[in-house]
């Protein structure tokens, strides 16, 4: 009987312990253990720091294939004087013609992202991003033929060829508008991203 006694009188005691430490907010209440959290988003610089670290966004390739060709004054003159006994009319001038095969890479560098940019309001957040922009053009040794080529030619002049090539390609991505297809994209990954990131609503400005 005195042991049973005891036990009443322990639980008791502690029952009382417990609604005293919750009374003093040093012990949370039972409910608050199962009621969900709020989201949690990180701040203003920790966000930019994040998107940051992504660097660019490649959001959209484009494949083509260009054909090129370069003129200039022959400095081998007997290869001239023959290319003129076979036709009188041809100039006496060196050409190269070469084809290149490569892809331009478009998209948004986010290490130009400040602070400014980026004002987060709770659960909402808007974004200025840097526009979107040719990232790469990208031509592999093997992607440069040789299609003819008259007279002479040094690595340096040839190389020049090359650069022209990668202009041009550039500059008909450029005519498909692949800036802004990769505007597009750019700014649908950075929504996912800050959705899945805790954000409710992303806008653009």
């Amino acid at each position: 009987m005195r042991t049973t006694t005891k036990y009443i009188t322990i639980i008791i005691a502690g029952a009382l312990f417990i609604l005293l430490l919750q009374k003093t907010k040093m012990l949370p209440d039972v409910k608050d253990l199962f009621r969900s959290k709020p989201v949690l988003i990180a701040n203003t610089p920790v966000l930019i720091k994040e998107i940051r670290e992504l660097t660019q966004l490649i959001t959209v390739t484009s494949f083509d294939e260009v054909v090129v060709d370069s003129v200039k004054p022959s400095t081998d003159m007997l290869n001239a004087i023959t290319r003129m006994a076979i036709n009188p009319l041809a100039p006496a001038k060196d050409r190269i013609v070469i084809v290149a095969r490569g892809s331009v890479q478009a998209g948004t560098n986010l290490h130009y992202l400040s602070e400014a940019d980026i004002h987060v309001d709770e659960d909402s957040v808007t974004i200025h991003l840097p526009q979107a922009e040719i990232l790469e053009v990208i031509v592999n040794p093997s992607g440069f033929s040789t299609f003819t080529e008259t007279g002479v030619w040094s690595p340096d002049a040839v190389n020049l060829v090359k650069a022209k090539a990668k202009r041009v390609m550039e500059y008909r991505a450029v005519q498909k508008n692949i800036l802004q297809l990769a505007e597009k994209r750019s700014r649908l990954l950075m929504e996912n991203f800050l959705l899945a990131a805790g954000f409710k609503k992303v806008t653009f400005n």
